[in-house]
């Protein structure tokens, strides 16, 4: 079934259904590819400019993407859209791999494209002679600071790579459009039942991406676009009586529609995420302090995909303007020994569950590799791009980026791996063990994840954040669990990621999440046990104090 015969039931019986809602028909790889490399060679033979000739490396991406989005809210769908879009990215170099107008800011050209041949020759013409004419003004800039900076390490500017081809095809879309639509509106309606939720919705994504990649090295790819196709979305929010608004949500990745959740599934969910807001509206609000902590898993993925995956991104080995906080720590100890880190973008799944992240070939068309960043707590290794760093001059297929950018190296599927777990009872007792010899009267357990972040350049302080939607305080004495709220964890990288002291048994994977950075939105994931860590620092949260509803929800007003 096609994507706009799945777009077409969901609209079943809506007035949208008047309309021709009919996608254009994907062309043969072959034809796509046929009109890449005719206006690819015509460029490598004949553009010049003044004294240079050709580039001496041309990339074109073209990434379609075609896609239905509704959103239900208490039953009713309050918003549905289809959006197409087909996105051109031309990368030139010129110079020779040992020196060439890139770096880590270097971006090439980005626009829309159609698949007509003749209008996409046109739309490829166009970006490549700005690509040329920006890669021509840029090496010549490149070239004049080298007068002026000190250049440490002799490093190349694009790795030597082979060249690959592959077709591999899209995923099947067989679905009712029409139950789909009914699934999402009744995982929505469920929110009228409880009086304390001021606000929520269901959001359901079916996406169709397909990416054609050339290089004039030989590659040729066209392949899936790297993500999860479908993400199906329940948030809620209440608001507690001093104005603080609380946020949570429940997330699910598919490969295809058929692997949407039941009814039954989603309506358990929903009651239990009514249940969590709850709690935390009735709550007090937690003044800054330092404890013991446990972080679920959730938490804990988000705070290393923060605090370590993105300082092992291998271009901000090179880059003077980076924190650089593990260059030159290859082989040192930087974790403690019981935890390892790996990324495998080969994996589509974890526990029968698709993982966002998974990507056969990278942006550059570097097959995906499983990369072992740190071993029982010594570094190994960068998440690796085709540009080179020093002690590194392969890529490992990490070079991602979105439609518009240009790739770099970038986290997948992030995986902490824990040697010697423990059961959550004991991480549980280890807290509180933890919490009465630093004479504190309790720990806490931080519960889901916002969002986190952690400056990468030096100029900035190396403070991170994780944000958690649930707070519990765990009562060193008696174990007892109060959710509190209005704090996030702070800190700073190497001083908490050496105050971790055990790892459970429990690992779980967090998905969909979009990550970004220099290279744009990519998809990624994070699969981590809970994690006990002997000291965090919370902190508070920016507050909105609106004032709460001054009438109760029509649903819920019995006069």
């Amino acid at each position: 079934m096609t994507l706009a015969a799945i777009f077409a039931g969901l609209w079943l019986a809506s007035p949208a259904s008047a309309f021709d809602l009919s996608l254009p028909a994907l062309a043969p790889d072959a034809e796509i590819f046929e009109g890449m490399q005719a206006e690819m060679n015509r460029s490598l033979k004949k553009l010049k400019v003044d004294s240079f000739g050709p580039p001496y490396f041309l990339a074109y991406r073209l990434v379609e993407s075609d896609a239905v989005r509704l959103v239900s809210s208490y039953g009713a769908t309050v918003r549905g859209e289809r959006e197409e879009e087909r996105r051109l990215y031309v990368e030139a170099r010129v110079g020779d791999e040992s020196f060439d107008n890139t770096d880590l800011t270097y971006h090439g050209k980005s626009g829309s494209a159609a698949l007509d041949a003749k209008v996409l020759r046109h739309n490829l013409w166009n970006l490549t002679d700005e690509a040329y004419k920006a890669a021509v003004a840029g090496f010549l800039e490149k070239k004049a600071k080298k007068a002026t900076e000190l250049d440490r390490e002799k490093l190349d500017d694009l790795s030597r790579e082979p060249a690959y081809t592959a077709s591999l095809p899209n995923p099947s879309f067989e679905l009712d459009g029409r139950a789909v639509r009914q699934l999402v509106q009744a995982a929505s309606a469920q929110f009228k039942r409880w009086s304390w939720i001021q606000g929520s919705y269901a959001y359901l994504e079916i996406e169709q991406s397909r990416r054609w990649l050339l290089t004039s090295e030989g590659t040729r790819i066209a392949s899936p676009y790297e993500h999860a196709p479908v993400v199906l979305i329940l948030n809620a929010w209440a608001r507690a009586d001093d104005g603080m608004r609380i946020d949570s949500r429940r997330s699910w990745a598919m490969r295809t529609p058929k692997d949407l959740p039941a009814l039954d599934v989603l309506l358990k969910e929903g009651e239990t995420l009514a249940k969590e807001l709850k709690g935390a509206r009735d709550s007090a609000v937690q003044a800054p302090v330092s404890a013991p902590a446990i972080l679920d898993p959730e938490v804990a993925g988000v705070f290393f995909h923060e605090a370590l995956g993105h300082k092992l991104e291998g271009q901000r080995q090179r880059d003077p303007n980076e924190s650089q906080v593990f260059k030159d720590q290859v082989g040192a100890k930087i974790i403690p020994e019981f935890l390892s880190l790996v990324d495998d973008p080969t994996m589509p799944s974890w526990e029968g569950e698709a993982l966002h992240g998974h990507y056969a070939y990278d942006d550059e068309g570097v097959p995906a590799q499983r990369v072992t960043l740190v071993e029982r707590g010594v570094l190994k290794g960068f998440l690796m791009s085709r540009w080179p760093v020093k002690g590194v001059a392969r890529s490992n297929g990490h070079g991602r980026a979105d439609a518009h950018h240009h790739p770099s190296g970038r986290m997948a599927n992030l995986m902490i791996v824990a040697h010697e777990p423990v059961p959550k009872a004991e991480l549980k007792a280890r807290l509180m063990a933890l919490a009465k010899a630093q004479g504190k009267p309790f720990g806490f357990l931080l519960v889901g994840s916002s969002g986190g972040e952690n400056p990468n350049n030096r100029r900035a302080a190396q403070t991170l954040e994780v944000r958690p939607r649930l707070i519990y305080r765990i009562d060193a004495e008696s174990g007892e669990e109060t959710p509190v709220r209005g704090v996030k964890l702070v800190g700073t990288p190497l001083v908490v990621l050496n105050r971790i002291t055990a790892a459970g048994d429990d690992s779980k994977l967090s998905n969909p999440f979009n990550c970004g950075a220099e290279s744009g939105q990519v998809p990624v994931d994070q699969i981590s046990p809970s994690l006990l860590v002997s000291n965090i620092e919370l902190q508070r949260v920016p507050e909105e104090r609106a004032r709460p509803p001054l009438l109760p929800s029509p649903f819920h007003d019995r006069d």
